[in-house]
């Protein structure tokens, strides 16, 4: 029996994956959970082999809570669904250690091909990302030197959020914000948030175009 988790809040798009997880695995065992922090409830009831969840309802500032996820559940396999213009944030993802990235656009076959390799204890990622991180080593995506918490921050900053509500939303000290916040326009070459957002969206457009 292979026990899946998901995360999906779309009911057209998550009883596509149900129905797609049910013909491709024998006596498929499939628990919905309607948020974030119930995962980790759900994860300490039960084993499950495999996470899927929606990227959108994962927001960067969970990310770290893929630790306890995995301190919970160490062999369990996650699985992430994501839109087109969201490869940009994928870098991070990747560095949490999440087993596959797919597109909700994908055909039923190419969610099949991305559960089956996951399962098999290999990477899956669809080829327009793929083709993306191979254009960001070569053309120096400056994205892809961030740590995981940087990326948080970075993605607040663009939110509009000050150093205070940073250090609030993350728990850490407002000086600890600022340093690292100097970090990431260091690595990212700008020297304000309106450039650093430029540079962002630069990338974003890029990788709309792969």
């Amino acid at each position: 029996m292979t026990r899946t988790l998901l995360l999906i809040k779309n009911d057209f798009f998550r009883l596509g994956i149900i129905a797609s997880i049910q013909e491709n695995v024998s006596n498929p065992y499939i628990e919905e959970t309607d948020s974030w922090e119930n995962i980790q409830i759900a994860l300490r009831k039960s084993y499950f082999d495999v996470l899927i969840l929606d990227i959108r309802l994962s927001n960067l500032t969970n990310l770290n809570s893929f630790d306890s996820i995995r301190r919970i559940q160490p062999t369990i396999k996650i699985l992430i669904l994501g839109e087109e213009n969201e490869k940009v944030w994928a870098i991070p993802y990747l560095k949490k250690g999440v087993d596959g990235i797919c597109l909700k656009t994908m055909t039923k076959f190419e969610f099949q091909s991305a559960f089956n390799t996951v399962m098999k204890g290999r990477k899956y990622l669809f080829d327009g990302i793929t083709d993306f991180l191979l254009e960001g080593l070569m053309d120096h995506n400056l994205m892809t030197l961030l740590s995981v918490r940087e990326s948080e921050i970075l993605q607040l900053l663009l939110k509009g959020f000050r150093t205070a509500d940073i250090a609030k939303q993350l728990g850490l000290a407002p000086s600890t914000i600022s340093t690292m916040k100097f970090k990431i326009y260091r690595k990212m070459q700008v020297t304000n948030v309106v450039d650093l957002a430029s540079k962002v969206s630069s990338y974003q457009s890029k990788a709309q175009l792969i």
